[in-house]
């Protein structure tokens, strides 16, 4: 009896240390998550504030070649 309580004991305690290695494993993955999200809205942001001003001097290049044709 001694013997099957040990072997259960050994089994838990080995059960535990997984668990805390899976714990720790997990936590520093949403750590590395929170940083690629905060990167990727970031970097989506400044993509868009560009696309912006891309799309406005696109609008006055047409506007000033529509104005040089009716000359």
């Amino acid at each position: 009896m001694q013997k099957e309580y040990d072997g259960m004991k050994v089994s838990y305690h080995k059960a535990k240390e997984a668990y805390k290695t899976l714990k720790s494993q997990v936590q520093s993955l949403e750590g590395r998550l929170s940083i690629y999200i905060e990167t990727t809205r970031f970097i989506e942001a400044k993509y868009k504030g560009k696309q912006l001003v891309l799309n406005q001097y696109i609008d006055e290049l047409a506007e000033v070649k529509h104005e040089l044709a009716e000359k």
